[in-house]
């Protein structure tokens, strides 16, 4: 069964990591993640923390528009690192930048507790039958 879009569970990656969701539409969701517990050994936020914000907040965003008894799975994740973070906090924007039938894709930026771009990716994910439907 699958939670809900907006809700975080412990035992899910994003809880582990201590993400929050902020807001959840079918245009946008908004993702913060701390940066304490989720760096580098140098101390800013590791890459794959990034990585993970892009994807986590595009598939939300998928699920939200994904039809009825459908389930989005990403297929395709890129991301560029633009600047290191070592602020408090990351906060991924999703959008939607192309949504039809079959496949959603979405641009996510990341930025800083002082609201300066630190990454950027893309993900396009796929809706495909729920599992036992």
């Amino acid at each position: 069964m699958i939670n809900s879009v907006t809700e975080i569970h412990d035992d899910e990656l994003a809880g582990r990591l201590g993400a929050v969701i902020t807001t959840a539409t079918k245009q946008d969701v908004i993702e913060t993640l701390p940066v304490l517990g989720n760096t580098q050994p140098f101390g800013v936020l590791h890459g794959g923390a990034n990585a993970f914000l892009v994807e986590d907040a595009a598939s939300r965003l998928a699920q939200l528009n994904a039809p009825v008894a459908r389930i989005a799975v990403g297929t395709e994740l890129n991301i560029s690192q633009l600047a290191p973070n070592t602020t408090a906090s990351a906060q991924a924007h999703a959008q939607v930048i192309k949504l039809t039938k079959k496949t959603l894709v979405a641009q996510v930026d990341i930025y800083d507790a002082n609201n300066m771009l630190t990454a950027t990716g893309r993900m396009t994910c796929v809706f495909i039958r729920q599992p036992g439907q």
